[in-house]
């Protein structure tokens, strides 16, 4: 039948119409509809960088040992941005042996805020333990890191076992990855055990700013709580009982409050030491080292006002305002925090220089007081006193303070060593009076690139010596900071010190940029290149929260104890003679080619690997980089000036190809056979 005009016009007119709505719903419902998650695998390593061509995704492969903690990851992606992300493990599985969900961790690795300016980690650094509510989307993607962080039981069967990571998001379908893990049968030692020094510095002011929280407020003391526990990990037992306040490391306040008395004497409140201590103790495990922070630069007595020279560039004008202020803070006297027992508030006043006869009595008695409150509990042996840089108090400063502590020795944090070589006990390294038991230092750190060359055992020498790695060293990606502990061990330092754990920049400039650490507050106190640029925390929506940074320090912690454990064999004529010699030798080859592997990873033209052997034993190299830069020009390579540009952009090519060729190198396959290798020594021991 034949429509008239009309009914054709309003025919037409609804089709028009229920075009435009069938439009809409695709556009809208194209809108609503969330992208498919693309998952694919990413090296703990790697700062979640994509070095493989294949997308296939495989299984998560961990390789560990019993009771140590080792991590997976993969990478989730979206064209969209991803919402209600969730992630879980149920257990892991090796036939009839199981480590259940309580052992496995699961967390989510996100990027550093932009705003954070300066010795920014790169990649997908922070590990939150719950996903955020929107991962959103940036450069037309939405990236996030997923990790599985499995915590070996001690008496878990060896073996390898099996489990699934499953990955869930809004409007996506689930994926599943498979989870494979190794477990060699070698026991980790516990961390207060471990042989490898590490010092990870804690800083109540930077949770308390971070979190808008009142210093030592309940919530205070369960931030610092968590950032202990995180430490712990490491086996950093290293704190510090700030007795002055304002200095170096950023405490507004000294952990020992004075209390004006009426006739002008002063009582002593401890309350907030003894807390600290007891968190210590109940979050990161018993403290080998207690250091009393008494004496900073601020201190150093000079005649003269400095002056501002108008016409000097921008920085020396800077550096000559912060010597103005410290003059005037030197002629103020030390800084302490005074308690008004009425009202709770908390000052910071100036007390009279340690040369003035009035201060010997007070300071005797707080000295006396902490040395009997540490002693009660087993930590007097752990007493030291700080802090010394490349300056040191003045004889008499240093004297006041020697006998006032009944003797202590101090700790130095330095670009030069001064414990090197000298003797343990009884060096009296500062103005012929005072002992240096532990220093951190800069120059002349040696290292051995070579082991057919020469060998060193720095986890071995008798006096307590580590390198710092100043100018955020510790913050320059997972690899690097995964090989620190290695490097110095088999060069001549005992470990790594100096190593902010939560120091990362909490102070923020007008444009609510992070531009400063807790201590640049403080700019009196300032150590210029010396001070803690590194932290290996971060901060959480809740709290502290690990980094990706701080999980492949522990890896790596652990496999230095490995191999310290086979070391000590080695070089023990008795038990190496039990092992017997073919097992020796394939243990030495072993360890070899590891050392190898590991300055392969630095430098990646073999042809300098192979000129190089003991590397920065004279000079004053900073780092593996520089101590290489310096042998090369010894042995006729030329070279162009360590810090010019075309340095620079070497060095940046030999970072990248260096963390390729070892990601690919087969580095998860060595660590199977160092903790196979150790087990396996330790029962021809019969141990």
């Amino acid at each position: 039948m034949m429509m008239s005009s009309a009914n054709l016009r309003t025919w037409r007119r609804w089709m028009v119409a229920a075009a435009v709505i069938v439009a809409a719903i695709t556009v809208f419902g194209a809108t609503e509809a969330r992208a498919e998650l693309s998952v694919w695998n990413y090296d703990v390593l790697s700062n979640a960088q994509r070095f493989d061509a294949d997308e296939t995704l495989k299984p998560i492969s961990i390789i560990g040992a019993r009771n140590g903690t080792f991590s997976g990851a993969v990478a989730v992606e979206s064209a969209e941005p991803i919402k209600g992300l969730k992630a879980s493990v149920g257990r892991l599985a090796s036939g009839s042996n199981v480590i259940d969900g309580k052992a496995i961790q699961v967390r989510f690795a996100d990027n550093w805020n932009s705003s954070h300016r300066r010795y920014k980690p790169g990649g997908l650094d922070i590990l939150l333990e719950n996903a955020p509510a929107e991962v959103a989307a940036s450069g037309g993607k939405a990236l996030i890191g997923v990790w599985v962080t499995v915590s070996v039981p001690q008496d878990a069967a060896a073996g390898e076992y099996r489990g699934e990571l499953k990955i869930e998001a809004e409007g996506s379908p689930a994926v599943t990855v498979p989870v494979e893990l190794k477990v060699a049968p070698w026991v980790i030692p516990a961390t207060e055990d471990w042989r490898t020094w590490m010092e990870l510095i804690q800083s109540p002011d930077t949770l308390a700013i971070e979190y808008d929280v009142p210093l030592w407020s309940d919530r205070h003391w369960e931030l610092i709580g968590r950032s202990l526990e995180l430490i712990k990990q490491t086996g950093s037992r290293v704190i510090y009982i700030p007795l002055i306040s304002q200095t170096n490391q950023g405490n507004e306040q000294s952990m020992v409050r004075w209390i004006r008395q009426a006739d002008g004497t002063y009582k002593h409140d401890y309350s907030i030491m003894e807390k600290y201590l007891d968190l210590a103790e109940k979050h990161m495990g018993k403290p080998k080292m207690v250091v009393l922070y008494a004496w900073d630069i601020y201190l150093v007595r000079r005649e003269k006002r400095p002056e501002v020279n108008e016409n000097a560039p921008a920085y020396s004008q800077q550096q000559q305002r912060i010597a103005q202020k410290r003059w005037d803070l030197q002629n103020k006297g030390v800084t302490i925090s005074v308690l008004d027992e009425k009202t709770g508030e908390v000052k910071t006043e100036y007390l009279p220089h340690f040369d003035d006869p009035s201060m010997r009595a007070p300071w005797q008695a707080v000295f006396a007081e902490v040395r009997k409150r540490l002693a009660a509990r087993g930590l007097e042996e752990a007493m030291a006193m700080g802090m010394v840089n490349d300056q040191a108090p003045s004889r008499e400063d240093l004297t006041f303070l020697h006998e006032v502590s009944g003797g202590l020795p101090w700790i130095s944090h330095s670009h030069p060593p001064r414990l090197s070589g000298r003797p343990v006990v009884g060096n009296k390294l500062l103005h012929g009076l005072a002992d240096i038991s532990y220093e951190a230092h800069v120059y002349r750190i040696r290292y051995e690139s070579d082991p057919a060359k020469s060998r060193s055992y720095g986890w071995k020498i008798p006096e307590l010596r580590a390198f710092f790695g100043r100018h955020g060293i510790p913050n320059g990606g997972a690899l690097r900071v995964r090989q620190l502990p290695e490097i110095n061990i088999t060069g001549q330092q005992r470990g790594v010190g100096r190593i902010g754990a939560d120091y990362w920049y909490v102070v923020k400039n007008p444009r609510g940029e992070r531009a400063g650490a807790v201590y640049s507050r403080y700019p009196e106190n300032m150590w210029r290149n010396l001070n803690i640029d590194s932290y290996v925390l971060a901060p959480g929506a809740d709290g502290p929260v690990a980094t990706a940074r701080l999980e492949n320090l522990r890896e790596g912690l652990q496999e230095c104890e490995a191999r310290i454990y086979i070391e000590s064999v080695l070089l023990d004529e008795a038990k190496r003679a039990r092992i017997g010699e073919p097992l020796a030798k394939r243990a030495q080859d072993l360890l070899d080619d590891r050392q190898r592997a590991i300055w392969r990873s630095l430098w990646t033209n073999e042809e300098h690997l192979k000129l190089l052997g003991t590397l920065g034993v004279h000079g004053n190299a900073r780092n593996e980089h520089e101590a290489i830069w310096q042998a090369l020009g010894k042995n006729g390579v030329k070279m162009p000036g360590f810090w010019d540009g075309k340095s620079r952009s070497m060095r940046s090519q030999m970072y990248r190809d260096g963390e390729q060729w070892f990601i690919k190198s087969g580095w998860q396959k060595r660590n199977e056979m160092l903790y196979n290798l150790a087990a396996e020594v330790q029962k021809a021991l019969g141990e």
